[in-house]
């Protein structure tokens, strides 16, 4: 009786195995399989993303320009741009008017404060890049001459280009989803100002993770937060705006809500709420893979298609904040 006991133990762990490697094979497949449509749809295009050096080198755009930082975890002394979501970030930024660059860690490294900004950073995020480099951003913004900033999670929605050239508020730093560094307008001097404020506040904050956006966190939330000098716009000016807000349905757009707004973020948060609600654009086998990037960029590039095809854009028509729902447009993320 022990040994046939033991046999069905041992059969149930070949078994279990088999499973694992089965599930690890078709995740496997199915990342290869979603990487190879997405790199197919790029080569398509074959639009190589610029970074800020090249533009200086092959001259101004009459486009305003749109900067997003990248540097590679992987390859952290390497220009290589290796996310596919950064090239969706380029394409989409392009079809919206906009003359998109890359501004890198080198970047970053021309600025004078540079030094100063990594002694502090090494104290607290030793071995964390990804805090380091989001920091870092501030400085290679300053460096290539300020502007709007988006994270290159963060897509064009219905952007008047009217209102891209000037900068709003005479350059002041403005952050158009509250302290979440998504969409952020400022001139080179306020960019500078900004890296120091935010630098000079981890030493001084409470959170326990001292990211660049808990930073801005204690500016907006301080009674004395005007002292900053930073413009937040809150969360119902609606400027920019969560996956969830605008994705009614599997492949189905909330069209007014799209295009009364300049972006949507579509951080790992507002695709996962996608999942979770059911509406997540396409096929996916195992929750582990939401958090790929392959698996991100096609999702953000199927509903970005689907807001071309189902809502009529107006471009040319400054936001009319008076006439949006904000009552059904949450702040949960916040």
């Amino acid at each position: 009786m022990k040994s046939n006991s033991n046999f069905r133990k041992l059969g149930l762990a070949i078994c279990a195995v088999a499973a694992f490697f089965l599930v690890i094979s078709l995740q496997m497949d199915s990342y290869s399989s979603i990487k190879r449509d997405l790199l197919a749809e790029n080569d398509e295009k074959d639009v190589p993303v610029m970074t800020a050096l090249d533009e200086d080198a092959e001259g101004k755009s009459d486009r305003p320009i749109v900067k997003t930082f990248y540097q590679s975890m992987k390859h952290p002394t390497s220009d290589e741009i290796d996310d596919p979501i950064v090239q969706v970030w380029k394409e989409e930024w392009e079809l919206a008017g906009f003359e998109p660059q890359v501004v890198t860690l080198a970047d970053a490294k021309r600025h004078p404060y540079y030094d100063t900004m990594k002694e502090a950073l090494m104290e607290k995020f030793p071995t964390d890049l990804y805090n380091q480099y989001c920091f870092f951003r501030y400085l290679a913004m300053a460096a290539t001459g300020g502007g709007w900033h988006t994270d290159y999670d963060t897509m064009p929605s219905n952007f008047p280009l009217s209102e891209a050239v000037p900068l709003p508020n005479d350059g002041q730093f403005t952050s158009f989803q509250t302290f979440i560094p998504s969409l952020i307008s400022a001139s080179e001097e306020e960019w500078t100002r900004v890296a120091k404020l935010i630098t000079e506040q981890t030493a001084l904050t409470k959170e326990k993770h001292a990211s660049d956006m808990m930073m801005l966190k204690d500016m907006y939330t301080m009674k004395n937060s005007d002292s900053y000098g930073i413009e937040f716009k809150d969360v119902y000016s609606n400027y920019v705006l969560k996956p969830e807000d605008v994705v009614e349905g599997k492949n189905f757009m909330r069209c007014d809500r799209m295009n009364k707004s300049f972006a949507i973020h579509y951080s790992h948060h507002g695709l996962d709420m996608l999942n979770r609600r059911g509406k997540y654009p396409i096929e996916v086998i195992h929750p582990s893979q939401l958090s790929w990037s392959v698996t991100r960029a096609k999702a953000i590039k199927a509903i970005m298609k689907d807001y071309r095809e189902q809502c009529k854009m107006t471009n040319k028509v400054k936001k009319e904040k008076s006439n949006v729902d904000v009552k059904k447009i949450s702040a949960e993320s916040l």
